[in-house]
């Protein structure tokens, strides 16, 4: 395996587990402490949950491809979370938000890395 589809794949599976934890943080935390009480705790589900999926389903991804076709599996699942990144960051306020552009500049970085990795 090329060392640049193993640097990709290890950055996929970390971001793979941020995601699971940023999921099951959203999930168990819902914030229900705020005044109108649970009223996010809809949206905690809805964001929370699919990132626990995605993050599962790209870190199996990421496994199977390790051993049977590392470029390709390297290429796809930084391609998946640059377009997830860079939606998130959109949904957070993109440029209006440090956060957001932190995102953005992680989005851009694991394009570059899809384009980066051979196949």
């Amino acid at each position: 395996m090329s060392s640049r589809a193993h640097f990709a794949l290890i950055l996929s599976g970390l971001i793979s587990f941020a995601a699971i934890a940023v999921g099951l943080d959203l999930v168990i935390a819902r914030a229900c402490e705020v005044g109108d009480g649970c009223a996010g705790s809809d949206v905690a589900w809805v964001i929370g949950l699919p990132l626990i999926l995605l993050g599962l389903g790209l870190l199996a991804y990421a496994a199977y491809g390790w051993a049977n076709a590392p470029g390709l599996t390297a290429q796809v699942s930084c391609t998946v979370w640059a377009c997830v990144v860079l939606a998130f960051a959109c949904g957070i306020g993109g440029a209006a938000n440090v956060a957001g552009i932190l995102l953005g500049m992680l989005a851009i970085t694991m394009g570059a890395i899809s384009v980066w990795v051979p196949r």
